[in-house]
């Protein structure tokens, strides 16, 4: 029973050594080639148009915010009653949240508006890859950023941008 394990566990090695060996790897310089994707520096701009959108009903919710709270700083140097205060105080504290609840729901969305813009981009930039890697028989291709070593000669950089037409 010892020598039957034994002989199916070397088969196994042998088999995965082998089929180690006909891996093959590549890379890809994927931020490269996607800043230089026709059309997305129009995404880019739609998305920083969008960010500073966002960034101004927020500046202008913090400006309120301000003027309020200095209203009430005045108010409380005052001989204002405590029940006005307190209206005051409620009503800083509700616009507060507000501004926080803003900024939130502000940087969900844009990174929701991230998506929507950029996905059909990554889709076809993936696809491109997908397209080279088995047309020269690739195993796996990685990102160049993700590499801690690669070597030279298995970059596919050129030939994506050539599958997308880039120059």
């Amino acid at each position: 029973m010892k020598r039957i394990f034994i002989i199916c566990f070397v088969a196994l090695l042998c088999t995965t050594a082998s089929y180690a060996q006909k891996a093959k790897f590549g890379h890809v310089d994927y931020g490269a080639v996607m800043k230089d994707m026709p059309g997305i520096d129009t995404a880019q701009q739609a998305l920083q148009a969008y960010q500073q959108e966002l960034e101004a009903v927020g500046k202008q919710m913090a400006d309120e915010f301000k003027t309020k709270q200095a209203e009430y700083a005045n108010l409380a140097n005052t001989s204002t009653s405590s029940a006005i205060l307190k209206v005051k105080e409620d009503e800083l504290t509700k616009l507060y949240q507000r501004l926080q609840d803003f900024v939130s729901s502000s940087e969900v969305d844009l990174q929701r508006k991230q998506v929507e813009l950029l996905q059909p981009f990554q889709q076809k930039l993936l696809a491109a890859i997908k397209k080279v890697a088995e047309e020269n028989k690739y195993t796996y291709i990685f990102d160049i950023t993700l590499c801690a070593f690669h070597n030279d000669a298995d970059d596919l950089t050129t030939a994506v941008r050539t599958e997308l037409g880039i120059k």
